[in-house]
């Protein structure tokens, strides 16, 4: 296995503990503010937005933007960070009640049947890669895997 493969594979690990981290801070924002869920997605965003925005200013991201190719993207684009909203709010309601280890099962699961009918389908510019019983079988033991964590 080759060294860069491993860094990567570090940094995706690394980026999944984050992501676990993501639930429950936003949750105590939610808390701390009323439990106004909305006010809270809407924090948490402008703060990513500053920062990546600064990052993007900082490595010359912004010199090619030009309004003729945001006219060329697809309308579709723009649903990611809807959906990435509507994910966080989920977040903020579910995780006090499911805890953060059942809830992530649930949200990888969600992540894995989606992946799966998008592959099947081509969905959004992808190569078509459709079901197969294998396929199949690694997402029913998924599910599974979810009833197991909901009994313990």
């Amino acid at each position: 296995m080759s060294a860069t493969l491993i860094l990567f594979g570090v940094l995706a690990f690394f980026g999944g503990m984050l992501v676990a981290a993501q639930g429950p801070i936003y949750a105590r924002l939610s808390d701390g503010l009323g439990r106004d869920y909305l006010l809270a997605v809407f924090l948490a965003f402008s703060t990513a937005a500053c920062v990546t925005g600064l990052m993007a200013l900082a490595s010359g991201s912004f010199r090619n933007l030009t309004i003729a190719t945001l006219s060329t993207l697809p309308r579709w684009v723009w649903l990611g960070g809807m959906f990435g909203a509507v994910h966080v709010v989920i977040s903020m309601q579910t995780i006090p009640m499911l805890g953060v280890t059942l809830f992530l099962v649930i949200v990888v699961t969600g992540n894995l049947a989606g992946a799966a009918i998008y592959d099947h389908m081509g969905a959004m510019g992808l190569i078509e890669r459709p079901f197969s019983l294998a396929k199949t079988t690694g997402l029913l033991i998924v599910i599974l895997g979810v009833g197991i964590v909901a009994r313990a």
